[in-house]
């Protein structure tokens, strides 16, 4: 986590220095913009991948599937200074399964889960090459989200671990978007692509949180209409 927080930073850094500074005519024209944005993404809850952290479970014991899902956001970038702060509401669902094959410990069977969550975040959004764009070519960001976990069970089957699960969770969001296309009515239409890593969702035999590697990401991508 903190070796991919790093990253991010530092690549921030790198285009903030690559970023033209606008003209006196451009800030004068610049006011909050509002997004509508619909999409699929990939990813969910991350399962526990190492094993060998669970006491005699052979490397199929245990195992996870995410299949693809939708997204839908309301977003509003307000100007600061040079860039802009964007926020807003994000809506997001997806199906997870989880397989048990470990005869050791006694489990298995699976669980399918459906997984829903409403996430705010709050992130810098860095305008690049604004010679004639007061908004930039395309806009990359990196912030914080917080999230808020709907996990309900579709179906499971044979004997499976009891789980647990967090309400909330939160982490790193980054992203960029780029919105090319100007309407008649003066919206734009554009595309977006956001990532995120975040803290565990999700709690079993084998995802239990003094492990590492359980959490929560997704990469999610679609359409934006800018108003």
């Amino acid at each position: 986590m903190q070796k991919i927080t790093t990253t991010i930073l530092v690549g921030f850094i790198f285009l903030m220095g690559c970023s033209t500074p606008l003209s006196t005519t451009n800030k004068a024209e610049r006011k909050p913009k509002y997004r509508m944005q619909l999409g699929v993404n990939k990813g969910g809850i991350v399962e526990n991948t190492d094993l060998s952290v669970i006491p005699n479970a052979h490397v199929d014991a245990y195992s996870g599937a995410t299949s693809k899902g939708v997204n839908a956001s309301a977003k509003m970038l307000v100007p600061l200074r040079r860039n802009a702060v964007e926020t807003g509401i994000e809506l997001m669902h997806n199906g997870q399964t989880f397989f048990y094959n470990d005869d050791v410990n006694g489990f298995y069977g699976e669980r399918e889960l459906g997984v829903t969550q409403l996430m705010v975040p709050v992130t810098y959004s860095l305008g690049v090459f604004k010679k004639n764009n007061a908004e930039g070519l395309f806009q990359v960001k990196v912030g914080y989200m917080l999230q808020l976990n709907i996990l309900s069970v579709s179906n499971e089957n044979g004997t499976i671990p009891r789980y647990s699960t967090n309400a909330f969770s939160n982490g790193v969001t980054f992203g960029a978007s780029i919105t090319p296309f100007r309407l008649n009515n003066g919206a734009k239409i554009g595309f977006y692509i956001d990532g995120y890593r975040g803290t565990q969702v999700y709690q079993d035999f084998y995802n239990r949180p003094e492990f590492d590697m359980p959490g929560t990401a997704f990469v999610k991508y679609g359409i934006i209409y800018q108003f």
